[in-house]
Formats: structure tokens, C-alpha cells, sequence
């Protein structure tokens, strides 16, 4: 017993006086955390240090809806769209906490997520007002110019939080309204309420690499936000990368028939007639995309919103 009591104070003793264990042999709970382990570099003494924030930001994390848009420019120039949304509260939470942002249509196209960078216009509402009115509702504009036909992605809802409030059954709670700048542009809902996002807003460290940012035009904060599209309320809005716009006509010879036809006619020195040919595969794609109103998704998220039975009417 003596021998047992001595050598367990020799342990203690060792363990209390000696040097600090190695933290790689600590149990996890004992470690440092992350955002202390990863301490970024100091800056120069021109630039100004990072403000330390956790690495998930709620402030900007958010469940919200979107639709999808059509817009059509003039045919020559470039076309500009004001999109308006209201939101008129009855009861709940969304009242001085939203945004409303663009997307391209194959913002999903090439992986599964999107980032700030890409937002085609943003706006969100200023810091909560603590002596404002509760349920006066609350309204954002952006607007939007594009070159040539598109579909774009009308995402709107809470800034932070989820968009879970809103009443059952058609009551009406918010406007998405659509104004054309200019003579010649037209523009379509091909769906207003096609599905949900979910966002996530990452904080800006030098040891991670979340797309770029976007600028917020009211106070220019850098929003690292990035978006991930949750539910298709209809799964006919899904088209895979991999596939092809919607086909021609029966009886009407493929862009790609077209396009193999116009290379045996240059081989023949018939060069007028591949250029025709060309010319027809061209225009037949651009019908094709024309007609074909589908967001464009990575391969595996076609395949999860395909499976997934959820008809929204």
C-alpha cells in the first residue's frame, strides 16, 4: 500500500511540474477549438486584421422560397428589369428580416451549390429597427440586366432563419411584381413558387475558400453567402446538365444531324450549303433552349428532385 501511494504522488507530481503534454494526445474535448488552432497570419501593418467570427455566421443562414423567371431583351441591346417585392406580414415573424437575390438559371448546373459571386442583383433590409412597428411589412427592389434570353432564379425570404410562417392554405402574404425598363423587353413567371433554398453565410478566413463574395449596395459589407437549392416543388422544372434541351419537331433533323450534314457538304466543296445547313442547326438550338424552361441541375441533384414525389399543385 505504501509503494502504491508513492508511486501514484511520483505521477501526480511529474504530471503537475512537468512540461505540457502534446495536444495531439489530449482527448478531443481538451484541445483547442478550431478557430483557435487555425489562427490566421498576422496582417501587414498597411492592411487591417480580421474581425474574429465563428465559422458559420447565423446571421445570413436562412430557409427561403424561390421562383422562376423568363426574361426576354430587345432585339438589339441589352434588356433591364426592376423585380419589387413586398411582403405584408399577418402575425408573423418576417417583418424587418429579409432579402430577395438573382440567380442564373444553371447556377446548379456544374455542382450543387452556389456561391455570392454569382448573385445577378441582391438586397437585403438594414438592421432591425428596435422601435419599429411590428407587422407594417416590409419591401426590396433589385434590378437585373441581361443580354440575351435566360431563365434566372427569384430567390426572396428571411435573411436569417427559417420561412416556416406563413399562413396555410392561399391566403395572400407577399407580391412579386416585375417591371421591364425599357421598350422591346418581356419577361414571364414561369413559376413564382417553384421551390425553397436553404443559405448558408460563411465568414471571410484566409484558410477556407467558399466562392467569392457579394457586396451589399446599401453599406458594401462582403456577403459570403452560399446557396443550395432544398426542394423542387415539381420535378418537371429538373433538367440534368448531361441532357439536351427539349428536342425539335418530329420529322425535323437534329442541330447535331445538321451539323454532321454540313461537314460532308464541306468535304464535297459544297460551302454554301454547309453554312446553311450550320445556320439551321443553330437557330434549332436556340428554339430548342427557347422552349425548354427547365433549370439546369448537376446530374445527382435531377436525380434526388426526380425521386422525390412533390407536386406543388
Amino acid at each position: 500500500m505504501r509503494r502504491s501511494a508513492a508511486l501514484l504522488l511520483l505521477v501526480l507530481t511529474s504530471t503537475a511540474c512537468g512540461p505540457e503534454s502534446d495536444p495531439a494526445t489530449l482527448p478531443l474535448e481538451d484541445t483547442l477549438p478550431l478557430e483557435d488552432t487555425l489562427t490566421p497570419p498576422k496582417p501587414a501593418a498597411a492592411s487591417t486584421a480580421i474581425q474574429k467570427r465563428p465559422w458559420i455566421d447565423y446571421s445570413g443562414t436562412s430557409l427561403l422560397g424561390f421562383g422562376i423567371l423568363r426574361l426576354v431583351p430587345p432585339e438589339r441591346g441589352d434588356g433591364t428589369f426592376r423585380i419589387h417585392y413586398r411582403d405584408q406580414p399577418d402575425g408573423y415573424t418576417i417583418t424587418d428580416n429579409a432579402q430577395l437575390f438573382v440567380l442564373p438559371g444553371d447556377a446548379f448546373a456544374e455542382q450543387p451549390m452556389a456561391y455570392a459571386d454569382r448573385f445577378l442583383a441582391f438586397r437585403r433590409t438594414p438592421p432591425p429597427d428596435p422601435d419599429a412597428a411590428y407587422g407594417t411589412g416590409l419591401e426590396l427592389d433589385v434590378e437585373v440586366t441581361v443580354t440575351d434570353e435566360t431563365t434566372v432564379l427569384v430567390a426572396y425570404g428571411p435573411w436569417t432563419g427559417p420561412d416556416t410562417g406563413r399562413p396555410s392554405g392561399d391566403e395572400h402574404t407577399f407580391d412579386l411584381t416585375v417591371t421591364a425598363l425599357g421598350d422591346g423587353c418581356e419577361w414571364e413567371w414561369i413559376e413564382s413558387e417553384a421551390g425553397e433554398l436553404i443559405t448558408t453565410n460563411w465568414t471571410n478566413r484566409p484558410q477556407i475558400a467558399r466562392g467569392g463574395p457579394t457586396r451589399d449596395p446599401d453599406d458594401g459589407t462582403e456577403l459570403w453567402v452560399e446557396v443550395r437549392p432544398l426542394i423542387l416543388y415539381d420535378a418537371r422544372f429538373a433538367r440534368s446538365a448531361d441532357e439536351p434541351a427539349e428536342g425539335a419537331a418530329p420529322g425535323v433533323p437534329t442541330p447535331n444531324e445538321l451539323l454532321s450534314q454540313a461537314e460532308r457538304l464541306r468535304a464535297d466543296g459544297l460551302v454554301a450549303a454547309a453554312a446553311d445547313a450550320e445556320e439551321r442547326a443553330t437557330d434549332l438550338r436556340a428554339g430548342a433552349l427557347r422552349r425548354d424552361v427547365r433549370i439546369v441541375l448537376t446530374p445527382e441533384l435531377t436525380e434526388r428532385f426526380r425521386r422525390v414525389p412533390i407536386r406543388w399543385r
